[in-house]
């Protein structure tokens, strides 16, 4: 994969400055500010119902926001649509390839829309089947592909143009674990040749690939900082339990000087040697234990200190879904 060439690798890739959007009487973002950097990998990581496909489509030019600023390379997202739209690619939660074509044609399809000569549409198709690894399937309709086949063949299609920054909305959903794996490498492959991948994803192992990683709940931004940092503010390690009376239990604790975490399934005990005080905790909690579990910090631990609920609880307002189908 060629090396892409930055509009301006002085300025941000994504500037977002005080962006807000309303949906009636729903508030779907409140005031949102950020910056991406040329070549980074960004993650939004939330729950469903945060604000992330909102915010997504604010900087897709697929919405437009209530009040603020986004900008893409310097470009305004709602004054200068069309500039943006040819600096991206993007792929959606939802399918957007033709199912009756097959991936060759997919491409060779998109690469028209942009107004590429159709020379130059049919070598870039066949340059993104052969580094996708998608020979073998590049002539027969999409329809008939595996989900992991199908999901790369939505990547190519948002590299046909051969653009700056990339957009993955929930790419991975719906694939399995090996699927998603295999996705994701090519991700990295595709930011390491030069380009910003701006993603959303609610799966907390993703957002590892993140250089940065913005956490979104109800419309806000409640932490911004490399996967290591965002983990380092929960400190220590960390004791999770089930039991069959959670109430009582962190009642007991709270009279014992332990601070359970509020929210989320069952408890969380953040301690600097959680080992050590666990078997204490198995044998005099009055309740039964259901299970109980210690590891290192993750995003999940992060996301629920900071806000009380946890990665795959539904937003407080009802999920906004991003269009499904169409260009860019």
């Amino acid at each position: 994969m060629p090396t892409v060439a930055m509009p301006d690798a002085s300025a941000p890739a994504v500037a977002v400055r005080g962006l807000v959007k309303h949906y009636g009487a729903v508030q779907a973002l409140k005031g949102i500010d950020l910056t991406v950097k040329c070549g980074e990998i960004f993650g939004l990581l939330g729950p469903n119902g945060a604000g992330k496909t909102t915010l997504f489509s604010i900087l897709a030019t697929l919405r437009t926001p209530t009040a603020g600023t986004a900008c893409v390379f310097g470009r305004d997202v709602t004054i200068e649509r069309d500039a943006v739209r040819r600096s991206m690619g993007i792929v959606f939660q939802e399918p957007a390839i033709e199912q009756r074509l097959t991936g060759r044609d997919n491409l060779l399809l998109m690469g028209l829309f942009y107004q590429l000569p159709a020379a130059r549409a049919r070598k870039r198709a066949a340059e993104l089947l052969d580094h996708l690894g998608l020979t073998e399937a590049a002539d027969r309709p999409a329809r008939t592909l595996s989900g992991g086949q199908r999901r790369k063949l939505e990547l190519a299609r948002a590299l046909v143009t051969d653009p700056s920054i990339l957009f993955l909305d929930e790419a991975t959903l719906g694939l399995d674990v090996d699927a998603r794996r295999v996705f994701w490498g090519e991700v990295r492959a595709i930011a390491a040749a030069g380009r910003t991948v701006f993603f959303t994803t609610h799966y907390m192992e993703e957002a590892e690939i993140a250089d940065r990683i913005a956490l979104i709940d109800s419309g806000q931004i409640v932490a911004l900082d490399t996967p290591r940092a965002l983990k380092a503010r929960v400190g220590g390690g960390v004791i999770r339990l089930q039991t069959e009376g959670d109430d009582q239990a962190r009642a007991w604790l709270i009279e014992r000087g332990l601070k359970p975490e509020a929210g989320g399934p069952g408890l969380m005990l953040v301690h600097d040697d959680p080992a050590a005080i666990l078997p204490d905790l198995l044998r005099h909690l009055p309740v039964k234990v259901l299970r109980a579990e210690v590891h290192e910090p993750s995003l999940e631990d992060v996301f629920l200190k900071l806000t009380g609920r946890g990665l795959e609880m539904e937003g407080a307002a009802a999920p906004v879904r991003g269009p499904g189908r169409g260009r860019p």
